[in-house]
């Protein structure tokens, strides 16, 4: 499944296993130049869920290399799916964690 721009030989390109550095680095990458963004990740990434629960309850999605420089793996926040994710039980956070997700949703849908 891996091809020749594949960054992570050995591993499958859409369900590949990755660190949770990785995985803020692709959110980082999405955000970049996006300041109201940059912020409501750098809440989540302080006192949020990490990006693996976020990755398990479905609302991160994940990209390889989406253009053609390599520059490594994309990944966007699902915001408006955070209720329905609690709702249904595919996310499960301590109070602080979810109150500062939900803060940061506020955030990225303001901008």
């Amino acid at each position: 499944m891996s091809g020749p721009r594949d960054g992570w030989p050995g591993r499958p390109q859409l369900l590949g296993i990755w660190t949770a550095e990785e995985l803020e680095v692709a959110l980082v990458r999405t955000a970049y130049g996006d300041a109201d963004l940059e912020t409501a990740l750098q809440l989540v990434f302080d006192q949020g869920p990490g990006p693996f629960v976020l990755l398990a309850a479905g609302l991160l999605t994940v990209q390889p290399d989406v253009d053609d420089l390599g520059g490594g793996l994309w990944a966007e926040v699902e915001w408006a799916d955070i209720d329905d994710a609690v709702i249904t039980g595919a996310l499960r956070a301590e109070p602080g964690q979810l109150a500062a997700l939900r803060k940061a949703a506020r955030i990225a849908a303001d901008r």
